[in-house]
């Protein structure tokens, strides 16, 4: 079918246009087509060309133009990926990272050295830099989660650079000498960051890891200490799991987490081949769902260990492939002993050993000399967190529950896929960062709704400039008329009290000027609601 931007033939065209998701979009395609409406549809290539278009820095054009330097790399970069917004890098925000060990990598120390502290949780006391400076088994996890959320791209040429390269890292090692990571520790760690967050400037965690037991949040101490941290306005991110038939366990499991599950993007921009990635999902012992959000799960370039077997056998391989073809057997002769491949072929035909070379980078998921393709849900939460540097660095008044509804309300939903795996949608990363910087109003810094057992009242708010009338309707009255009507306070916020309900559990909606019901994004608890979207859940104790 013909774009009506372009008037090519590129495929099925996009008519699902959000208003709030996809503003700027809307906005660059009206330039580019003047008279052109969103009903009429547009193709994936246009839609990510207006993306491009509106958002890339003068830089990153000339890159593109020079030859498209992403075009000699099979792995696509996150940012190109994502759309992800040019203009912000981190700047000015710290990121604690608490997973089994770090390598103080190029891409996190060069050209400057962005790591504030690097401590082991077992040994907080005690300047462990020396002995970090060697790689070992314990670093690859967390080193690959940290430069894949705040890396540079040095050993790339900026190609394979985060959404947040200048973003600040704390980094805190929390496996032991066992090689085990235990509740204590993850508690530990969080601890230490409640202490210290205001003197490293924290304003994000990611936990890649996970304690061994799905318990309700109350009773679990990583959970609690998620909860504080978030109350003193740091934002948690953690990741759901890789097993689809797992339990979700903390901190993935804590309400107050933001919690992030898996896209497969078959490493392409096109959304119409997305689909999901096989992580943990469902209902949690306090009677949430999880996850609020996926990002990319898989073909995500991420850093091969210095200084390790791996990296050696990499580094030989691509040497060896990319050696004129008249020396290429000499190459291959000095270098196949730092491979797993055999010196028997040696006197085959040069295609032989090619076919060989290639097939091992492949087996290896290796993608240039320094970096590897990896997959798991402990890397896109670093994604997410990358995401809201962006967004703090746009404006750095925001609270916990602002980015919870900003992530939240631009999410792209994957159609005809249970919403119990994906919540929300895919991170948005574009829409995400346009519309805080455009949030400079005052917005209570709480979660909804607002229950005071003292005065047996609950509060709600509603963040919408557009609405010309808000209620809220749900199972405690039938979801018909009277529903509570909120009073519009300012230009962008609305407000409601009513007596607190009988002791139980209730679902409801916003309902927007009598036609659209909507979830309230700063609700910690949802559940399905059986038509593709979730109504937001209130607990009333006593």
């Amino acid at each position: 079918m013909h774009c009506p931007i372009c008037n090519q033939n590129n495929g099925p065209l996009i008519h699902h246009f959000h208003g709030i998701q996809d503003e700027p979009v809307i906005t660059a395609l009206e330039q580019e087509a003047p008279g052109w409406q969103p009903a009429a549809g547009a193709c994936t290539r246009c839609v990510d060309q207006a993306q491009l278009s509106r958002w890339a820095t003068v830089e990153y054009d000339k890159k593109e133009q020079a030859g498209n330097v992403v075009s000699n790399h099979w792995i696509l970069p996150i940012p190109k990926r994502l759309t992800a917004h040019p203009a912000y890098q981190g700047r000015g925000v710290t990121i604690c990272f608490i997973d089994s060990g770090f390598y103080p990598h190029p891409d996190l120390c060069y050209p400057e050295n962005r790591i504030l502290k690097m401590i082991d949780i077992h040994r907080p006391g005690k300047d462990i830099t020396d002995e970090w400076a060697s790689p070992h088994p314990q670093s690859w996890h967390g080193t690959m989660t940290s430069v894949v959320g705040a890396g540079a791209g040095t050993l790339s040429e900026g190609i394979y650079r985060s959404l947040a390269p200048e973003a600040r890292l704390v980094l805190i090692k929390v496996m032991g000498e066992q090689g085990v990571i235990s509740r204590e520790a993850i508690t530990a760690a969080l601890k230490w960051v409640l202490r210290n967050h205001k003197r490293y400037g924290i304003r994000i965690v990611n936990l890649s890891v996970t304690d061994d037991w799905a318990t309700p949040y109350r009773e679990s101490e990583v959970d609690l200490a998620v909860e504080e941290l978030v109350e003193l306005g740091v934002n948690v991110v953690a990741a759901a799991g890789n097993d689809a038939g797992s339990r979700l366990r903390a901190p993935a499991n804590s309400p107050h987490a933001i919690t992030v599950g898996g896209l497969d993007d078959a490493n392409t921009l096109h959304p119409l081949a997305h689909s999901l990635y096989h992580s943990t999902y469902g209902s949690t012992a306090d009677h949430t769902f999880k996850p609020e959000l996926i990002a990319p799960a898989i073909w995500l370039p991420a850093p091969v260990l210095p200084g390790t077997a791996e990296q050696r056998e990499a580094g030989a391989l691509f040497a060896i492939k990319n050696a004129p073809e008249r020396y290429r057997k000499a190459v291959a002769a000095n270098l196949l002993y730092r491979t797993s491949l055999s010196r028997s072929l040696l006197p085959e035909p040069l295609a032989r050993l090619d076919e060989a070379v290639a097939g091992r980078i492949g087996t290896a998921k290796f993608i240039t000399p320094y970096y590897q393709h990896s997959d798991g849900t402990s890397f896109a939460a670093p994604i997410v967190c990358s995401v809201i540097a962006q967004m703090l660095e746009a404006n750095p008044a925001l609270n916990p529950a602002d980015i919870r509804e900003i992530l939240l309300r631009t999410a792209r939903k994957l159609p005809g896929l249970p919403e119990q795996r994906q919540g929300y949608g895919v991170i948005h990363p574009l829409s995400a960062v346009y519309h805080a910087e455009r949030d400079h109003h005052r917005f209570p810094p709480y979660f909804n709704p607002a229950i005071d057992y003292e005065k047996r009242t609950i509060r709600f708010h509603c963040h919408d400039e557009a609405a010309g009338r808000v209620a809220v309707s749900g199972s405690f009255n039938g979801w018909q008329e009277p529903a509570l009507h909120l009073t519009k306070t300012d230009e962008h916020h609305w407000e409601g009290l009513t007596i607190a309900f009988p002791m139980g559990k209730y679902a409801y909606k916003f309902l927007i000027d009598g036609k659209e019901w909507r979830s309230d994004m700063r609700n910690l608890y949802r559940e399905p609601d059986g038509l593709g979207g979730f109504n937001s859940l209130i607990f009333i104790e006593s």
